[in-house]
């Protein structure tokens, strides 16, 4: 239900966050001479070379968030049309459900190594890779629907794929840190906000739309949204100051080196193994979680809303598809969330002024408990549209304040690692919830399937309510005041 996955871009929105977030997370990258500055730092003096360009001119910044705008939009396209394809070739919601669960143990699996990945080798040939592979899994999906030889076991071999990738597609997020200067990381946070969920708004009822015309549809748009995406990675050219790094940490990958350096443009403490690029293994980031009562609070809270929110997609579907709706309307329904995530990008900077985090999270919490229970009672898709908009209006502002508490915590060096960590908690309780609800909705009513979501939720509520750390924390400048 909650879409928390936790990206970097934007443009347009400095004035949706508070102020001092652009203080958060500087001493990371304050040494980054050549990233976002209008010039490369001459004789001339440090004060032209401290104006950043702007994002509008940035231009690995624009081609980055430019793929990221394509393959979301692909991405949410197709999202909508595999259960529609499973439901109408098998009939069994249980079938469909295991498509997402397959997905998501995969992704799962595959997060922990791919952080260590992260801060360990090249992050735009990751980029690369998962760009090619989810372009590559659409055009299976075409393709084979097109010769007639689509089958529900190639669509599990394609959810196995996808959710294998899916981790690698966080090189985007901590590549666009690394190419804008750090005051216009909050900015960049709050306008991605408004670029995902203007995608997960368009993509739905386009991709029911496309569903309704041709079955092949969706999956050819997301084919070629995902070529798209793919040429805006190949045409990136990174700062050395990037480049070296990734160049450093691969060349001390491969000599066995663990000594500690410093390259341009990233630091690395040398009073730490753990801080370099190769120390503390694949669990530094899971430690550093749980090691945190906020983080470890925050994370687990989440953890219960993404396990018991992320079925209700399918609940909604299967209820809708039961009811004969049509595919655009189900499309429709499904963009409510994102609408209200759109709007709820103005909500940013109002709700962290007034809140301080841990009472954000419970208030996320209780919100999309009472909207589960909405979808509960009332039975329309206006109804269910309505709910969905009201839930995701509270996401960005949830969004940010995890990127804030956590991410912009950590050096850049352990962020691919943390990123990871953080994934996998949202991630690891989603597999078995949608599991258990695909097999309710076999044998019960989407209703009665939803109403049991809507108390786990309130288990969510429950939990981060409970949490002393978490009501009590600070905003980062208030902790460091």
């Amino acid at each position: 239900m909650t879409a928390t996955t936790l990206e970097a871009s934007g443009d347009t929105a400095m004035e949706a966050v508070p102020e001092h977030y652009g203080q958060v997370g500087q001493a990371e990258v304050a040494e980054v001479a050549e990233i976002g500055l209008a010039e490369p730092e001459s004789a001339a003096g440090t004060e032209a070379a401290a104006q950043p360009v702007p994002l509008r001119r940035n231009r690995n910044f624009n081609l980055l968030w430019g793929g990221a705008v394509s393959a979301l939009l692909g991405l949410s396209t197709a999202d909508i049309a595999y259960p529609l394809v499973i439901l109408a070739l098998t009939g069994s919601p249980l079938k469909a459900g295991l498509f997402a669960t397959v997905q998501l143990i995969a992704s799962v699996l595959a997060t922990l190594p791919v952080g260590q990945l992260m801060d360990r080798k090249d992050r735009r040939r990751m980029l690369l890779l998962s760009e090619s592979v989810r372009a590559a899994a659409a055009g299976s999906v075409a393709l084979a629907y097109f010769l007639g030889a689509l089958t529900f076991w190639h669509l599990l071999l394609t959810a196995a794929a996808l959710g294998a990738i899916q981790p690698f597609a966080g090189a985007r997020t901590l590549l666009l840190r690394q190419v804008v200067a750090p005051e216009q990381i909050p900015a960049a946070l709050t306008a991605e906000q408004v670029r995902q969920q203007g995608c997960e708004l368009a993509g739905p009822p386009l991709g029911g739309a496309m569903f309704g015309i041709s079955r092949a549809l969706p999956f050819v748009f997301a084919t070629i949204a995902g070529l798209v995406s793919l040429l805006t990675v190949v045409l990136l050219k990174l700062p050395k100051s990037v480049v070296s790094a990734a160049e450093h940490a691969e060349n001390a990958e491969m000599s066995g080196n663990t000594e500690n350096t410093e390259s341009t443009g990233q630091r690395e403490a040398a009073d730490s193994p753990e801080s370099s690029h190769g120390g503390g293994g694949a669990l530094l980031g899971l430690k550093t979680i749980v090691r945190d009562p906020v983080m470890r609070a925050t994370t687990l809270a989440l953890c219960l809303v993404n396990t018991a929110g992320y079925p209700v997609f399918l609940s909604l579907v299967v209820r809708m598809q039961q009811n004969h709706a049509a595919s655009g309307t189900t499309g429709l329904v499904v963009a409510g969330m994102a609408l209200g995530g759109l709007g709820g990008t103005a909500l940013v900077k109002p709700l962290h002024k007034l809140l301080r985090p841990g009472w954000l999270l419970i208030l996320a919490c209780l919100v999309f408990a009472l909207t589960d229970f909405g979808m509960t009672l009332f039975t329309s898709p206006l109804a269910d549209a309505a709910c969905l908009a009201l839930g995701g209006a509270v996401i960005p502002s949830a969004v940010v304040m995890v990127n804030v508490l956590i991410l912009q915590a950590v050096p850049d060096e352990q962020r691919g690692r943390t990123a990871a960590a953080l994934e996998m908690f949202l991630l690891v309780g989603m597999p078995a919830g949608m599991l258990v609800s695909s097999a309710a909705l076999q044998w019960f009513s989407p209703t009665a399937t939803l109403l049991g979501l809507s108390l786990l939720m309130s288990v969510s509520v429950l939990y981060a309510a409970s949490q002393k750390a978490l009501r009590a924390a600070q905003w980062p400048d208030a902790q460091n005041a």
